[in-house]
């Protein structure tokens, strides 16, 4: 069965990220496996960790996976298939570890704000960016899951040169469930001319011969700021979900200074997927 994984600290914003996982499961007949990470307090040689602390910690993060869940089985109605798993330790370091025991098809994580200056900024949530191998959705803030029907994929010049960074089957899942569609989306600064754009536009044929089944559109964009030029496109075209391609040489490299922005703009959920 489809796995779906959430891993979630009882913040608000992981609540509302448990809350669009466990819809999205129901929508896609998936099972949501729930994870707290229970992170032991810095200790040190002269003021070692009182263990009682800890399973204070236990019992508190116990507590509020089974009100989580109970609350999660009343919203879809015993419909979706609801496991709790519980870790000592950081979520950023043992996410992936626990991933690897059975490989989810996307983790939810939840964000806090309508932008995402704190995946940016040194949080759980870069750090996780950076590391998973796993398909990542961030959910902002009040974003609430509906059918997925258009997802922007955003994408550099290097992206288009290289070929679609991102399993075609993946994105065929996406349309098989929810009759997704998809553009493509380049914006154009002055930092690029219309020759450049002229050869992202003629090396996107690479794309179209491995995306034949998904029927993709490109648009180039032209705009002062990258931040600006998608905002202006998502309010023009409505999108579900945004697809982004982390560097291995840098966080998110075209996305980097610009992806808080974006978020700022729109409550329309990012997901990073690494090459």
């Amino acid at each position: 069965m489809t796995t779906i994984i959430a891993p979630v600290n009882f913040t608000d914003s992981s609540r509302n990220a448990a809350r669009y996982a466990a819809d999205m499961a129901l929508a896609m007949q998936a099972e949501l496996r729930l994870i707290h990470f229970v992170e032991i307090p810095v200790s040190t040689g002269e003021f070692p960790m009182n263990p009682y602390i800890l399973e204070e910690l236990q019992k508190s993060g116990a507590e509020g996976l089974s009100r989580l869940k109970d609350e999660l089985i009343a919203r879809t109605k015993g419909k979706v298939a609801i496991s709790t798993d519980m870790e000592v330790g950081n979520v950023e370091r043992q996410l992936e570890e626990f991933c690897k025991s059975r490989p989810p098809f996307v983790v939810i994580m939840g964000s806090p704000g309508p932008s995402l200056e704190r995946v940016l900024r040194g949080s759980n949530l870069s750090v996780a960016i950076r590391r998973l191998r796993y398909p990542l959705i961030v959910v902002p803030d009040h974003s609430v899951f509906h059918q997925i029907k258009k997802i922007v994929l955003a994408c550099d010049l290097e992206d288009i040169a290289t070929g679609v960074p991102v399993s075609v089957s993946f994105l065929r899942h996406f349309q098989e469930i929810f009759g997704a569609s998809f553009d493509l989306i380049n914006i154009t600064t002055g930092h690029q001319d219309h020759q450049q754009e002229a050869e992202a536009a003629f090396t996107f044929s690479s794309w179209k011969d491995r995306l034949q089944e998904l029927y993709p559109e490109i648009h180039f964009v032209r705009s002062d700021k990258v931040e600006e030029g998608i905002s202006d496109y998502l309010s023009q075209h409505p999108a579900d979900l945004i697809l982004v391609f982390p560097k291995k040489h840098n966080l998110l490299e075209f996305h980097k200074s610009h992806a808080k922005k974006i978020a700022h703009h729109s409550l329309v959920p990012i997901m990073s997927i690494h090459a």
